[in-house]
């Protein structure tokens, strides 16, 4: 099957491209709605047999450029979502797979579509005729993103609710949550699914080493050639720079 990944993660999207190498095509890979449209249009409908899709975006969720492809396409949701925009799936009879996906679930889910599209003469019965209900079905739902974590520590387990995280880092390789008393914990995660999990009204990507609690940032700071400089209040010696590219929206978001 030629298939097309619409991902706005590079780690991610390389993942599910090492998955399906081998056994399928890469169609292409859309990072946003705006590549999504595009790539419909550019290309013919015969290019693409089954969509791997990311729900949220940089530019909005993906249901806003999925209503406007193919009706006959497939498609697999790769989701941090929760259960209650999971069970919205499940009523559009759409499949999903949720974060960090696994290797041998993704593989049952594509043998899924091809045993479909042999039995029907290589056509699905359509999914994207759903999206538009999807689209209402999970804008009113109330998204649950994280609202704590589970730390083991020595021989137990300690709760830091995520309105005591004051910054997430990575440092070699390993990923440090640090809490507006002063406290460090180590995470066995990734920024990358942190950032899917966090209440993105509170928390930004501030760039590749840090995401950041908006109660924790004291002032921004001009830095060297645009870029800017965010003051944490708790933190005052740790460096987290914000790239020319990325300091209109981080302005934009302290300022809502």
């Amino acid at each position: 099957m030629k298939i097309l990944i619409i991902e706005d993660e590079q780690s991610s999207a390389d993942r599910l491209k090492r998955m399906i190498e081998g056994e399928h095509e890469l169609a292409g890979i859309a990072t946003s709605n705006a590549e999504v449209r595009a790539f419909f249009t550019e290309q013919s409908k015969g290019d693409v047999d089954l969509i791997l899709s990311d729900i949220q975006l940089g530019d909005g969720l993906s249901f806003e450029s999925l209503r406007t492809v193919p009706s006959s396409l497939p498609i697999i949701f790769t989701t941090a979502y929760d259960e209650y925009a999971i069970q919205a799936f499940k009523f559009n009879s759409i499949d999903y797979l949720l974060k960090p996906i696994d290797a041998e679930e993704l593989k049952a889910a594509l043998v899924k579509v091809e045993g479909q599209r042999s039995t029907i003469n290589g056509r699905l019965p359509s999914s994207t005729d759903a999206i538009a209900q999807l689209l209402a079905s999970v804008k009113s739902q109330s998204i649950r993103y994280r609202e704590r974590f589970l730390i083991s520590y020595r021989d137990t387990f300690m709760v830091v609710p995520t309105n005591e995280v004051s910054h997430i880092g990575i440092k070699d390789g390993v990923v440090h949550l640090y809490t507006t008393t002063g406290k460090t914990h180590t995470l066995n995660t990734t920024l990358d699914e942190l950032e899917n999990q966090l209440d993105p009204a509170r928390f930004i990507r501030a760039n590749r080493q840090f995401i950041v609690n908006a109660s924790a940032i004291e002032k921004l700071s001009t830095f060297f050639l645009g870029k800017m400089r965010i003051h944490l209040k708790d933190y005052p010696h740790t460096d987290i720079i914000i790239s020319r590219d990325k300091v209109a929206a981080v302005k934009k978001w302290l300022d809502s």
